[in-house]
């Protein structure tokens, strides 16, 4: 494939070249493929784990079950979304085989705070927490949310794909992303407004006493 770079003709190999390439023994068209993507691995990898060391193991991991799989790679179809659902499928094997919580940073955005909480009024000083407070109440209810729920909100909020795109990474339809994102935003809402009214019952009665 041809790139035009102000005058410049610049000949860039696609990914699919360089899988037909690795697949027949070409070492250094893998290790373009690692080059262009290992950013993208450790960042699902990061912020689906919270912690860099994991992270770090889980990208080896991903890469060495890339080199596997090689062979199962459709070139009509594009490498981007394949390798994000491997990278996905192996980070929620590691949770599930660690049970660990996953912490995710939602202060990048949080200007997307009314696309999962769309009932709350955050105009309302008297009606929300204090940001931090909400912060420490979505990752208590993260923890509860099943490890595919997670990876949804990774994906469309951290990630900030689109519905299309998540489908394409996790193998499923636009649909199905619909209804898992639809029921993971209920989950956390449902959450969050059960421990702000266990709140709000223990200021009225501490106020009472």
């Amino acid at each position: 494939m041809k790139v035009d770079l102000g005058g410049i003709i610049v000949t860039v190999i696609t990914d699919e070249r360089l899988v037909h390439e690795a697949l027949q023994g070409s070492i250094e068209a893998f290790e373009e493929l690692i080059e262009r993507y290992q950013r993208l691995v450790f960042t699902i990898a990061y912020r689906m784990t919270g912690h860099r060391e994991e992270a770090e193991d889980i990208s080896q991991e991903v890469f060495i079950t890339l080199y596997r799989k090689l062979y199962q790679f459709d070139t009509s179809r594009k490498f981007p979304p394949w390798l994000q659902r491997i990278t996905v499928n192996t980070c929620i094997t590691h949770l599930r085989k660690k049970n660990k919580v996953v912490m995710l940073n939602f202060d990048e955005t949080w200007s997307n705070r009314n696309q999962l909480f769309p009932t709350a009024n955050y105009e309302d000083p008297a009606a929300v927490y204090d940001q931090k407070e909400l912060m420490a109440e979505i990752w208590d209810a993260v923890r509860q949310m099943p490890e595919n729920y997670r990876a949804m909100i990774v994906l469309r909020y951290q990630l900030e794909l689109t519905n299309q795109e998540i489908a394409d990474s996790l193998g499923i339809s636009r649909e199905n992303v619909e209804v898992r994102m639809h029921r993971a935003r209920k989950s956390l809402r449902k959450i969050l407004l059960h421990r702000q009214a266990e709140r709000r019952e223990q200021d009225e009665l501490s106020a009472s006493r």
